[in-house]
């Protein structure tokens, strides 16, 4: 039984192992530079282990967009209890200052959150999958289908925070919050010269101001 258990524990390492080196080549080089051989290299594996574990490439890819996806919710639910702790320390159904405070605090943690990506290796990893993810052409339909219910939860997370903070149209909010990142996520991986600090803050304080002084506006006309 115990060596069952030792097997068995092994061959998930194995696994992983595999999952986690079709991530770094998607990260370095993209979907279709992905072949069994390339990632059993890069996982330093037998080239038999990427097809006894996984019945296709079309499946590792899923299960490879599987374990990303389960990063990224746990990184938005991350970011997300630190904005609760803000809405908590500024009520958003106070007085305008409080909201102004409010928006200030916001725009410093996404800021940060953004601009972190540009140092950490490991985030920035991550976003890079995540650009090619979501801006893939010519993939297969699970996948397709995979990465919209992706999308799909990631909105309704965001609409969840923008439900607290008051938003009369929490879903059209969501997506300008959700649109507005990816342009952000792209501009890092691209290498834009004009990405910087300042339009990262200007920007989303603009867009934290516009989401939450409107439903105050239409209180108190």
């Amino acid at each position: 039984m115990a060596a069952s258990s030792r097997k068995t524990t092994k061959g998930e390492l194995t696994r992983q192992k595999i999952i986690e080196a079709t991530l770094d080549l998607i990260a370095s080089r993209g979907l279709n530079s992905l072949s069994h051989r390339n990632i059993a290299n890069e996982a330093q594996v037998r080239l038999s282990l990427t097809s006894y574990y996984f019945e296709s490439m079309d499946h590792l890819i899923l299960c490879a967009f599987d374990e990303f996806a389960r990063r990224e919710v746990l990184q938005i639910q991350w970011i997300q209890q630190q904005v609760d702790q803000i809405l908590e320390r500024y009520p958003v159904e106070e007085e305008v200052s409080h909201r102004h405070a409010c928006i200030q605090a916001l725009t410093d943690l996404l800021t940060q959150y953004i601009l972190t990506e540009l140092t950490d290796d490991s985030r920035r990893k991550q976003l890079t999958v995540r650009c090619h993810f979501l801006f893939a052409l010519g993939q297969s339909q699970a996948l397709i289908h995979r990465v919209s219910a992706y999308k799909l939860q990631v909105l309704n997370l965001v609409k969840e925070t923008a439900i607290k903070i008051g938003s009369p149209s929490p879903e059209v909010d969501a997506n300008l919050v959700v649109f507005t990142f990816r342009e952000f996520e792209f501009s890092l991986v691209s290498g834009d010269e004009n990405f910087n600090q300042e339009i990262v803050s200007e920007t989303l304080k603009r867009l934290l101001s516009t989401l939450m002084m409107t439903p105050y506006q239409q209180m108190n006309p």
